[in-house]
């Protein structure tokens, strides 16, 4: 079953790539974004047992200085979560190291078929966002839409 490890900045760090977003949202379309956390996500797709997971996620993609992670979603607020991943037949160059990494921290070789793949949420705390601004802003500043896919959820 896959797994979906979620990480991210510690909450007082300054998310820069959030800040960048935040900025050209307001100079490009003059939309005014409160906050925007980022988060990585890794989704899994190996069978795993549950202290290999616990494993390659502390000791291979968390830096317990800087970030936090889980298997479980991050509780980061946001008015709108804009998720952006590979479209299905894309190589994901991110996820092709990752299970590299996996292979090389737990001594094994993952099975044909089983992979990892990325992609990233955005949290964005913009009280009064409607769903088209923030399908813009996936579209336009976050995604390409020849290799990526985008959806956007409100936090109801």
């Amino acid at each position: 079953m896959p797994q979906r490890l979620e990480i991210a900045l510690k909450p007082e760090l300054v998310d820069s790539e959030g800040e960048s977003l935040r900025r050209k949202a307001r100079d490009y379309f003059g939309t005014a974004l409160q906050t925007v956390r980022t988060v990585q996500i890794l989704t899994i797709d190996a069978e795993l047992a549950a202290e290999q997971l616990e494993t390659v996620r502390r000791e291979v993609f968390t830096n317990p200085v800087t970030q936090i992670s889980a298997f479980t979603p991050l509780p980061l607020a946001f008015d709108w979560c804009l998720w952006v991943g590979f479209r299905p037949g894309v190589r994901d160059n991110a996820g092709a190291t990752a299970v590299e990494a996996i292979e090389d921290i737990l001594g094994l070789r993952l099975k044909p078929g089983e992979a990892v793949y990325t992609s990233k949420r955005f949290c964005l705390q913009a009280p009064g966002l409607t769903a088209a601004e923030a399908d813009r802003i996936a579209g336009a500043l976050l995604a390409n839409d020849i290799v990526q896919q985008w959806r956007i959820f409100p936090a109801a």
